[in-house]
């Protein structure tokens, strides 16, 4: 079964007011933890900075190819120590039993290293949903929430290169997307529910920070 994700496209040019969107469909299903996950395997899902056409990633001789967008499906992966590596550059990683992992391929910008593996935080009540952020543009970017005319901020200054994560009530709720104390863009209305645990993802493009929003999925 393949699970899909929404995602829809945030423009984040910096020194523009708030961005316009195109949606582009990745993926769409009922439920992301319907079966338990086998103890050989870990789940791993790519992150594409460049988005960029033919890009594949080996790891220790198993070849995986990365779509072209921001962020994919978990997919099962056994575990165990591996060379992570693409044309330009590698590094190595050991995957444990049950744990979720982002690996960024094409990472450039400060702090980054070409290929970034990135523990993910798992969700310890069930009940509720998750947010993560993942800053891959080369400053330190911001994440707010917007409900009722109030803006808090979430995660403040994430570092290039950087995740942060946190649990959060089931709850429709809008996002704004800055950098320092400018806002570059925002979206009126997010659903977080315990099923469709939704991910923000900043990039860098030729035109300025561009941003993605996507929903957690896993391929089984």
């Amino acid at each position: 079964m393949k699970r899909k994700i929404q995602a829809s496209h945030i423009a984040l040019v910096l020194g523009a007011s708030v961005g316009t969107f195109s949606t582009q469909v990745l993926a769409n299903d009922a439920g992301l933890y319907d079966a338990p996950i086998p103890a050989d395997k870990s789940l791993v899902r790519f992150l594409n900075v460049k988005l960029k056409n033919g890009v594949s990633l080996d790891f220790s001789g198993q070849k995986f190819d990365v779509d072209p967008v921001a962020l994919s499906n978990y997919r099962l992966i056994a575990n165990g120590s591996y060379k992570i590596s693409d044309d330009a550059s590698s590094t190595e990683a050991k995957l444990e039993p049950g744990k979720f992992y982002t690996v960024a391929v094409g990472a450039d910008g400060a702090g980054q290293k070409g290929i970034v593996v990135i523990p993910d935080k798992e969700v310890e009540n069930p009940s509720k949903s998750a947010l993560s952020f993942y800053n891959f543009s080369t400053k330190p970017a911001n994440l707010s929430l917007l409900l009722n005319g109030d803006s808090k901020v979430l995660f403040k200054d994430l570092a290039p290169a950087g995740m942060a994560s946190k649990e959060l009530p089931v709850i429709d709720i809008g996002l704004a997307v800055s950098e320092g104390d400018r806002k570059v863009t925002e979206l009126e209305k997010v659903s977080l529910t315990a099923k469709d645990r939704q991910n923000v993802v900043v990039v860098e493009t030729p035109n300025g920070p561009a941003g993605f929003l996507a929903a957690t999925g896993i391929d089984r």
